[in-house]
């Protein structure tokens, strides 16, 4: 067993952070040798750059249970294995594919808002806390995300999320939607935002926050008419 386990890491011929090492000894098991998928896991053939970057980056990658909807984690890949996984992946596709990355650029927080609420509140909520979109799929919090992989996504339109190409959204529209969300991580909280849930109650959106003030109104009526009914009662005793 050990013998055959030397014999597999030699068979590989680079050197640890190599490309081809890195996908052979953390992806193959599940994506197949040349990308090719199989029971466990979809192929990888065709896929962008942008694709398989952010599966890496944000740690969706190497999965814990084979076709689970992941979460955003911490990332086991240094960023240059990152490229070399990425790099090696593209590799196996013949035909052209997509090998560039976002460019964010200095963006525009009240275009982005109003993008992002054209084209992800409905999916990832108002202020982008996350929300489940049926059939066990979820849209997942954007809280943890940098303006890159907010790109990245964009861009990738991983699992059932849409894809958007430049012909949708140009790379400025896509860092005006990434600087947005980095607004509404770090600065929505405070006085005079312009975080699309209203009121900043801990970014649960509008609906939610409407839900409270229709409560509190409730409350507020239920109170008035009890006072008027007891009032009432007082004024027709004998």
């Amino acid at each position: 067993m050990i013998l055959a386990a030397m014999a597999f890491v030699l068979a590989l011929e680079g050197p640890p952070d190599d490309g081809r090492t890195l996908y052979m000894t953390r992806c193959s098991s599940c994506h197949g040798d040349n990308g090719q998928g199989s029971a466990l896991a979809p192929p990888l053939l065709g896929k962008s750059a942008s694709d398989i970057h952010l599966m890496l980056d944000t740690g969706r990658m190497p999965a814990a249970v084979p076709y689970a909807n992941e979460i955003h984690k911490t990332p086991i890949f240094t960023q240059e294995q990152m490229t070399a996984i990425v790099a090696y992946v593209q590799s196996f596709t013949s035909g052209p594919v997509d090998s560039t990355l976002p460019r964010i650029l200095p963006g525009d927080v009240a275009h982005g808002r109003a993008l992002f609420n054209e084209n992800c509140a409905h999916c990832h909520g108002a202020v982008g806390n996350g929300a489940s979109v049926g059939y066990d799929n979820v849209a997942p919090s954007l809280m943890n995300a940098t303006v890159f992989q907010v790109g990245e996504a964009i861009r990738a339109g991983p699992e059932i999320m849409p894809r958007f190409g430049s012909d949708l959204l140009s790379d400025q529209d896509v860092s005006d939607i990434a600087r947005y969300v980095n607004y509404v991580q770090t600065q929505s909280d405070q006085p005079r935002s312009i975080d699309s849930g209203g009121l900043p109650l801990a970014h649960i959106g509008p609906v939610a926050e409407g839900l409270i003030a229709w409560v509190f109104g409730i409350g507020l009526l239920v109170l008035f008419i009890r006072s008027i009914g007891t009032k009432t009662t007082e004024d027709v005793k004998p």
